[in-house]
């Protein structure tokens, strides 16, 4: 496999068809795929036997449906050169992708691991998907659902520092723009939400958004209120052609 590739393995929710979705994925395969040798994608649809009225899993199912999980990736990626994609847990089901060279074993692998978990309904599909179109058209987090990752992470390693996430602090917001215009129209509505103009600049190399503003507003920051704050940003952005491209503060303590 390419030297670059690292996993990196993260989660997020989303909507599918109307219903909560929590996917979970290698997001290292991005740098990577698709991977001539994988060019078929195996995909396994496991019902599951006790999920919550939301359609996720329940704690009590959580332990069995990792170890069936583990027991099916065990089967198909040594003895198949198989790669696993990513899971989607979705309407009481759990679904596994995994992507692997034409075999027409694998299946059948798939079929022998379920025997030890015969009070379980399950499905299996196997299909040529050279383009991994289900990796980076399903699975793969759109820019908004890929912010709402980083987040997470950026929250988590404050709270790695024992920060206060609940006291307000300086926040500082990052945005591109394309044009000067738009730019300004930006500020001005940025400015009645309570952003303050920090520092602005402009890129003359970058052809496509020249324009860059760092805004701050002083913020807690909690997961849920990074969340409202950087959706807000985001969707402003959006309306004058821009692009919010993430936020950074200081580590507050006590």
């Amino acid at each position: 496999m390419n030297t670059e590739y690292q996993p990196n393995w993260d989660f997020y929710f989303t909507e599918l068809d109307g219903s909560q979705a929590s996917i979970y994925l290698d997001l290292g395969l991005n740098r990577i795929a698709p991977l001539k040798d994988k060019n078929y994608l195996l995909t396994v649809i496991l019902t599951m036997n006790d999920p919550q009225e939301n359609g996720f899993s329940s704690n009590g199912e959580s332990e069995k449906l990792f170890k069936i999980e583990d027991k099916i990736a065990d089967a198909l990626i040594e003895p198949f050169n198989a790669i696993f994609a990513g899971r989607e847990t979705c309407d009481g089901a759990r679904i596994f992708y995994f992507y692997a060279p034409k075999n027409n074993g694998v299946k059948k692998a798939v079929k022998d691991v379920m025997k030890a978990y015969s009070d379980y309904q399950f499905e299996v599909y196997f299909e040529e998907d050279s383009k991994w179109k289900q990796y980076f058209k399903h699975l793969y987090p759109t820019n908004y659902e890929m912010h709402t990752i980083m987040n997470r992470r950026v929250v988590e390693n404050l709270r790695s520092k024992d920060d206060n996430l609940s006291v307000p602090r300086d926040v500082d917001n990052y945005i591109f723009f394309k044009k000067e215009d738009l730019k300004k129209k930006f500020l001005k509505e940025a400015e009645k939400m309570g952003y303050r103009l920090s520092s602005e600049r402009t890129e003359e190399k970058d052809t496509e958004y020249p324009l860059s503003v760092r805004l701050t507003k002083q913020l807690p920051v909690t997961y849920h209120d990074v969340l409202d704050f950087t959706a807000e940003l985001y969707d402003l952005a959006e309306q004058y052609d821009g692009v919010y491209d993430g936020w950074e503060t200081k580590v507050i303590n006590g």
